[in-house]
């Protein structure tokens, strides 16, 4: 059916899909039991503007920041565009490795929540209460909530957006100092990503298999929302599954070819 050539936004892009295939494969979470679970570009629009409505009833205003804290699953797609659709930027930044290192991981994140002036904070119910005394460095966070509490059956309001509208903040690390923020709009990321499927020829039939975090931006932009405006499959493990055992990412390759 072609790509969204005439999108000017990410959500353009979803909704492009969404109506001319709503039941065709977007991603598949891998697993090595199985086929995984598998997200459609309807279920995808489906989740996320419930994610949007509760999003909407907290009170989320056009251009506010809502960070985004959960590993690689189907949870954080879902949360990523009810951002974009409640009219909020996403926050991305990567959820901790251990239980037990929690509180130091936040410390180290709270740089992040008050120089995006986030509202809301979107993480997982182990990490939540935790994650509540952020609030206290970040005056801003009103929310912190997980994506069962965030789901709403509610109305949604559809915000104004253009080309030139903020789709989300990209931060670096913050290994050698605070955290720094890239703004990126619509309009960059759709040139950025046309350009590449450009360069290296995606064909409709290729397949993309990806083990690489979602806050990165090659993980981000490259592997998933490259795959998700040119129609590509994509095959997703976490981060941690793969250093766990990198042969999973060559298994995976072999076996969705």
């Amino acid at each position: 059916e072609g790509v969204p050539r005439d999108a000017g936004t990410l959500v353009e892009t979803l909704d492009w899909h969404a109506r001319v295939h709503p039941e065709r494969s977007h991603i598949r979470l891998y697993s090595e039991q199985g086929d995984g679970e598998t997200i459609t570009y309807g279920a995808l629009r489906e989740g996320a503007e419930r994610i949007a409505a509760g999003l909407q009833a907290l009170d989320v205003e056009a251009g506010e920041s809502v960070v985004i804290m959960l590993p690689t699953g189907a949870d954080y797609f879902l949360s990523f565009f009810g951002v974009l659709l409640a009219g909020g930027v996403p926050v991305p930044i990567y959820p901790p490795a251990r239980p037990s290192r929690i509180e130091q991981h936040l410390r180290r994140h709270a740089p992040i929540v008050c120089n995006c002036l986030a509202g809301v904070l979107i993480t997982e119910p182990g990490a939540k209460p935790a994650a509540r005394l952020m609030g206290r460095q970040a005056e801003t966070l009103r929310h912190v909530v997980t994506v069962e509490e965030v789901s709403s059956s509610g109305r949604l309001m559809a915000p104004s957006l253009g080309a030139g509208d903020i789709a989300f903040l990209q931060y670096t690390s913050g290994s050698t100092g605070d955290p720094k923020g890239v703004v990126l709009t619509h309009g960059n990321l759709l040139a950025n990503i046309r350009v590449i499927g450009e360069a290296i020829g995606v064909e409709p039939d290729d397949v993309f298999v990806s083990w690489l975090p979602l806050y990165h931006d090659m993980g981000l932009i490259g592997a998933w929302l490259g795959s998700m405006y040119h129609g590509v499959p994509l095959v997703i493990m976490s981060p941690l599954s793969f250093l766990a055992r990198p042969r999973r990412w060559l298994s995976a390759i072999h076996q969705y070819r």
